[in-house]
């Protein structure tokens, strides 16, 4: 949880005094959870995202899941929860958001990535990865994120909505031109 919220005060801390950025949202596990899973059983038997958030900067924003890595879970173990996100992306839209797994150390993310590339699921996903270190990195400063697949460097958290569409966005895109069509139209 200490992680978690480092995490999204970095980024409202970050905004507030550099400017050029917002955090528009910040929802803890408990919160996403609350609002993802209708039923107890799918709320004990699904994966939780630790966090919910949506960056902006300019006229871009990404949405995206957390996943804070403090250590203390086996390789097999972290891996073992894409299956459950990508099972929910297919019936929830909130799923289809870019999963972010934040790591303490570059090792410790070089290990874990090879175990989540290693998982089929992880290729019906969007996930990206980063080694922050709380004392001396911001999430959304430099170019720090790195997608799973598709072969792209590192970059900052706002280039990631060019590589890891916001399902909100495309959804909110396709309704803005069926009602210009519609106008037009009429």
């Amino acid at each position: 949880m200490t992680g978690t919220s480092w995490f999204f005060v970095a980024l409202a801390r970050h905004a507030r005094q550099h400017g050029g950025g917002e955090l528009q949202s910040w929802l803890s596990e408990q919160e996403v959870t609350e609002r993802m899973y209708l039923s107890t059983w799918d709320a004990e038997h699904s994966p939780h995202p630790d966090g919910l958030g949506i960056w902006a900067e300019g006229d871009r924003d990404i949405c995206f899941l957390l996943e804070y890595d403090t250590g203390t879970e086996h390789l097999p173990q972290l891996a073992d929860k894409l299956p459950g996100y990508a099972e929910n992306a297919r019936h929830q839209l909130v799923f289809k958001a870019p999963l972010l797994f934040c790591f303490l150390s570059p090792r410790r993310e070089q290990t874990a990535r090879k175990a989540l590339a290693a998982t089929a699921a992880s290729l019906s996903l969007q996930i990206a990865t980063a080694a922050l270190d709380p004392r001396v990195t911001c999430p959304a400063c430099g170019p720090t994120w790195m997608p799973l697949h598709g072969g792209h460097g590192p970059m900052r958290l706002i280039d990631l909505a060019d590589v890891l569409p916001d399902p909100w966005r495309l959804a909110r895109d396709q309704g803005e031109r069926e009602h210009r069509e519609l106008d037009q139209e009429r």
